[in-house]
């Protein structure tokens, strides 16, 4: 009995390596054209990822320098408005804005790292950045929210009553915006770094 397993075995391992030898044989007799075929299949699938990546990458960018173009004009309108250059409801149509702007670069952030656009070090970097940017949200929407319960008098308006605001709260208010810019400005340098 163990000699008959040692040759059941034996033939067996004769059968792979046959086997195997076919197989090299057949991809011999295919020849090169076979090999190229293989990886050029292989060449633009990984052009393909690539491009992928990049357009990820391009969406981040771009929705990134659209919250950035708000957050840079915010304070000189805010002092317009002060000054009663601007009407409040500009203000308030760009803080709309914003929060598109702020939507739309999140969801292209975490389309880019599901698709595997991002390193995990970048990934924490723009995560520890969007943090800083939104913890100066905080102040920005309170301000709004004054803004908004502000009321809009039948005669005066809502402007009049905010050019009345003590001085401190409207210096207040412009560096809260001031805050965010900033806070904004370094994540969109970090995201313009990105390849």
């Amino acid at each position: 009995m163990p000699e008959t397993e040692r040759l059941t075995r034996g033939q067996s391992r004769l059968a792979s390596v046959g086997l195997a030898l076919c197989v090299l044989a057949n991809a011999w007799a295919w020849g090169s054209s076979g090999s190229i075929i293989l990886m050029c299949s292989m060449g633009s699938t990984a052009l393909a990822q690539s491009a992928d990546k990049s357009q990820l990458r391009a969406k981040i960018k771009s929705a990134a320098a659209k919250l950035n173009d708000i957050a840079s004009v915010a304070p000189n309108m805010i002092r317009a408005m002060f000054a009663g250059k601007t009407p409040s409801t500009s203000l308030l149509a760009l803080d709309e804005k914003s929060i598109a702007a702020e939507a739309e670069l999140e969801g292209a952030v975490l389309a880019a790292q599901k698709g595997g656009a991002l390193s995990d070090d970048e990934t924490k970097e723009l995560a520890r950045l969007g943090d800083l940017a939104k913890k100066t949200r905080g102040p920005v929407k309170e301000d709004i929210g004054t803004l908004k319960s502000v009321p809009d008098l039948p005669i005066v308006g809502r402007d009049a009553a905010v050019r009345l605001a003590p001085k401190s709260q409207q210096d207040e208010v412009i560096n809260n915006a001031e805050a965010a810019k900033k806070a904004v400005g370094d994540l969109v340098a970090a995201i313009r770094k990105l390849p």
